[in-house]
C-alpha cells in the first residue's frame, strides 16, 4: 500500500507557459539549471496572496489570487513547491507596466505638491505685500533694503558695497 500523495508532495513542479505542460522533478535543482534547459525563460515561485487566501477561507471561495516571485539563478527550487516558467518578454512587459504605474503616481504627487507650493507662495506673497505696505517706510529697516520677489522661499542677505581703502 503506497502513499501517492506523499510522492507528489516530494516533487518540484514546474509549469511551462506553452501548452500547459507540467514537469515534475524528484530532487532539488537550481534555478540556473532550469533556465539553461529552457532558454529565454525565468523561473518564478507561485505564491498565493495572503489577503486573498484569508478571504477565500472566510467566504469559502475557490478562487485564490496567485502572485509570482522571480528567482535568482543561484536560488534552489525546493521540494513541494510549485514554480512557473515565464518568458523574457513577459517579464519585461510586467516591469514596464509597474514602472509606468510608479511614474504616474510620482507625477500625480508632484502635481499635487506643486499646487500646494504655488498656493502657499501666493498666500506668502499676499502676506508680504500687506506687511510691506503697513506704513514702515517702504519695507526697509535700518537702511538695508529688503529682498523682494521670487526667491523661492530662500533667504538671501542684502549686501551693501564697501569701499576699499588703499594704504
Amino acid at each position: 500500500m503506497g502513499n501517492c500523495q506523499a510522492a507528489e508532495a516530494a516533487t518540484v513542479v514546474i509549469q511551462h507557459p506553452a501548452g500547459g505542460k507540467v514537469e515534475r522533478i524528484y530532487w532539488s535543482v537550481s534555478a540556473n539549471e532550469v533556465m539553461n534547459s529552457n532558454p529565454g525563460h525565468y523561473v518564478a515561485l507561485v505564491v498565493a496572496s495572503p489577503a486573498s487566501a484569508r478571504r477565500s477561507k472566510d467566504s469559502g471561495a475557490a478562487a485564490v489570487k496567485q502572485q509570482l516571485k522571480l528567482l535568482r539563478p543561484d536560488d534552489t527550487l525546493v521540494l513541494g513547491q510549485v514554480y512557473r516558467l515565464i518568458s523574457f518578454e513577459d517579464v519585461l512587459k510586467e516591469f514596464a507596466a509597474k514602472r509606468c504605474v510608479k511614474l504616474g503616481k510620482l507625477l500625480k504627487e508632484r502635481n499635487q505638491a506643486g499646487r500646494r507650493l504655488s498656493s502657499a507662495k501666493v498666500e506668502h506673497d499676499e502676506v508680504q505685500h500687506s506687511l510691506g505696505s503697513g506704513g514702515d517706510g517702504g519695507g526697509s529697516s535700518g537702511g538695508i533694503p529688503r529682498h523682494q520677489g521670487g526667491g523661492g522661499g530662500q533667504w538671501r542677505p542684502a549686501l551693501q558695497s564697501i569701499s576699499e581703502i588703499e594704504t
